[in-house]
């Protein structure tokens, strides 16, 4: 007499074992970690953008007002800064001080501005001892302004802002990412 043995068998437990669960951690980490970095790790990019926004924003404003006030405005660029001047009887000036958007507008630290005006490059100084300004951008009554290109830069951000300024005033800016 044969007998048969039946042996039972048990379903084998689905799931994951402690080690492939730490590594699937530990990928989802790093690949979120790489994420952070990349998305928005520059501040110093934030505020070179903000700055080319409000430079953007200025040169309107003062185009605006060079043709209702009828005055004659220019922009005195320094390396860390600009300035906005206003023609007067003496010759350009700076701005009375109840305008207080024509001013003196300093870069954040460590940010620089080079300049090209008509396909030159000017010396970008600082008023002299005498505080005799020399502009390197007009913006006429009529409208017209000097066309001229900027550049915001930094040795610590991997971003350069360019802006471009046509003679009828009309500002464009992109961003490039220098490696």
């Amino acid at each position: 007499m044969r007998r048969t043995m039946f042996v039972r068998r048990t379903p084998r437990q689905a799931g994951f074992t402690l080690l492939e669960l730490i590594v699937v951690l530990v990928l989802i980490g790093i690949i979120f970690w790489f994420a952070v970095l990349s998305l928005g790790g520059d501040k110093l990019a934030e505020a070179m953008e903000q700055e080319t926004r409000r430079l953007v924003a200025l040169i309107s404003l003062a185009n605006d007002e060079a043709v209702i006030r009828g005055d004659e405005i220019a922009i005195h660029f320094t390396d860390t800064g600009y300035r906005f001047v206003v023609l007067g009887p003496a010759g350009w000036g700076i701005a009375p001080e109840a305008d207080r958007l024509l001013k003196e507008y300093e870069l954040p630290h460590s940010v620089r501005l080079s300049l090209e005006v008509e396909g030159e490059t000017p010396e970008l100084i600082p008023p002299d001892e005498n505080n005799s300004l020399s502009p390197q951008v007009f913006i006429l009554s009529s409208g017209e302004m000097t066309p001229f290109a900027a550049t915001l830069w930094s040795d610590q951000s991997r971003y350069r802002y360019h802006l471009v300024v046509s003679q009828l005033g009309e500002p464009e800016w992109d961003i490039e990412e220098v490696f």
